[in-house]
């Protein structure tokens, strides 16, 4: 079974303060369920959310793009 977390340790996990943690969860980019008005999520989820963004390249760049400078 999946060990269950609540925002506290989310946001330990994932280096954030706990309001964000919140925030992301009412707008879904966290997945997250509502007991109440309590807040509980999957630690599995969290972890591979961490992973899955480890992997991904910084946003705006693109590996393939050379850069160019410009003399004037």
């Amino acid at each position: 079974m999946d060990e269950i977390i609540t925002p506290s340790q989310v946001a330990e996990i994932l280096k954030i303060h706990v309001k964000t943690v919140y925030r992301l969860a009412r707008e879904g980019a966290i997945t997250g369920n509502r007991i109440g008005r309590s807040w509980r999520f999957s630690k599995n989820h969290i972890l591979n959310l961490v992973c899955q963004q480890e992997k991904k390249p910084p946003e705006g760049r693109d590996s393939t793009a050379v850069r160019r400078q410009h003399s004037h």
